[in-house]
């Protein structure tokens, strides 16, 4: 199964995670820059939430491929 990038399933969570949260970051960067006053933002907290979500998540996915690539080279 191969595809254009080439991303193992362990790696999406955390990707999309991340992603919303830099979308979010990004969003509120232009909002501000361009002086609008209907800021469309997450709350501190979720942002905050969010963003140990996708720590934990990328922590979670590289140790499941070190599980794996000591099972490979164990065989």
């Amino acid at each position: 199964m191969s595809s254009v990038l080439n991303i193992k399933k362990r790696y999406i969570l955390p990707l999309v995670l991340f992603s919303l949260y830099m979308l979010n970051v990004i969003a509120t960067k232009v909002q501000l820059a361009s002086g609008t006053n209907d800021i469309i933002r997450v709350n501190d907290v979720f942002e905050f939430i969010l963003l140990i979500l996708a720590s934990l998540t990328f922590v979670v996915a590289m140790l499941l491929a070190e599980k794996d690539a000591s099972q490979h080279s164990a065989e």
